[in-house]
Formats: C-alpha cells, sequence, structure tokens
C-alpha cells in the first residue's frame, strides 16, 4: 500500500509539473520573449487590453509565468490545479474567438489544453501526499 502511494505521489507530482512547464513556457517565450503579430493581433481583438496589446500581452505574460511558478511550488496544489483548469478553458475560448484557425493549428493548443485538464484532473482526484500540509 505504502509502495503504491508513493508511486502516486510521484505520477501526481509529474502531472502538476508538465502544467507548471506549459504555463512557464507560454508566459515566457510567445508572450514576454518572442511574441508575434498574431498574438498582439488576438490581444487587440478582444479587447481586452489595457495601454496597448503589446503591453498587455507582456503582463498576461508575466502573470502566466509566476502562475507557472505556484503550479510547480505545489503550494495550495487542488485549487492552482482547478484555477488552471478554469484558465485554460476561459483562454481557449477567448483564443478561439479571436482566431479560429487556432482550431486546425497544427502545433496543437487544443491538444495541448486538453492535456492540461486531464493533469489537473488528476491532481484534483489524487489523495495529497501524506507530507503536504499545503494543499486544498
Amino acid at each position: 500500500m505504502a509502495g503504491a502511494l508513493a508511486r502516486l505521489a510521484k505520477i501526481k507530482t509529474a502531472a502538476r509539473i508538465s502544467i507548471g512547464f506549459v504555463w512557464l513556457w507560454e508566459g515566457l517565450v510567445p508572450k514576454m520573449l518572442l511574441p508575434s503579430q498574431l498574438q498582439f493581433d488576438m490581444v487587440r481583438r478582444s479587447g481586452l487590453w489595457i495601454g496597448s496589446p503589446e503591453t498587455t500581452l507582456w503582463w498576461l505574460g508575466l502573470a502566466i509565468f509566476l502562475y507557472g511558478i505556484l503550479i510547480v511550488s505545489g503550494l495550495w496544489e487542488k485549487m492552482v490545479a482547478l484555477v488552471s483548469v478554469l484558465a485554460v478553458l476561459f483562454l481557449m475560448i477567448l483564443v478561439i474567438s479571436t482566431n479560429p484557425a487556432a482550431l486546425a493549428d497544427p502545433f496543437g493548443g487544443l491538444a495541448k489544453d486538453a492535456c492540461l485538464i486531464v493533469n489537473a484532473g488528476l491532481i484534483c482526484l489524487w489523495p495529497p501526499h501524506p507530507s503536504t500540509k499545503n494543499t486544498l
């Protein structure tokens, strides 16, 4: 039984770190370091920008990057995983509404989002590790 729980804890940790990596990457690379005109245009079309679409995209990238750090840290892992699912669903709807071509993107926005949701579900459903005191 202890061996099975240890394996579950390792799988759940791997799921959490993989979700965190995606958030870290998505915040840092395509939004802060190498933003594309397509990203700026999607922010512009959303109407949800303050100052300029470029500035808003950079701050969004920073928020996503910091959220990735929170996910990787393991603090409040179930709550953070649930918020991650809600954020992915919100962003997926926002991206598709501002760029319908994303549905056919060969680099897999929707496929990636489905994996994030499944990993978050694993985190929410599996029991916390006995040494973890900070999960909700």
